[in-house]
């Protein structure tokens, strides 16, 4: 197939439907997607970074403090098990492993 695409620099709303339309082509004919369109690039410790931060506003949210937690709240497991460095890596390892080897992650992916 060949097709001949216009790419009027005059029409914004236009350019931007171009490039969705290349990228779509792209990811459809060659697997591969314009560099930088449409996926957010990161590596992985900013990756554990961002878990971190956010297992951090999960405890602020639910009144959380460092320590044990109350028995019967979600088990006697340490603040630090789940908001720590170890479990952010973990969790980051296995979401790298599994884009690395080009498959989508779910929530079954943290099963595996």
């Amino acid at each position: 197939m060949k097709m001949v695409i216009c790419f009027d620099t005059e029409d914004p709303k236009g350019m931007e439907n171009t490039i969705k339309m290349v990228d779509h082509l792209a990811k459809e004919y060659t697997t591969k997607r314009l560099a930088g369109y449409s996926e957010a690039s990161f590596g992985k410790i900013e990756f554990i970074k961002v878990v971190r931060a956010f297992a951090s506003r999960i405890a602020e949210a639910q009144g959380l403090t460092a320590g044990m937690l109350e028995e019967g709240q979600r088990g006697h497991r340490e603040k630090e098990d789940w908001e720590g460095l170890r479990f952010a890596k973990q969790f980051a390892d296995r979401v790298f492993e599994t884009k690395s080897n080009g498959r989508r992650f779910t929530t079954n992916s943290l099963y595996k």
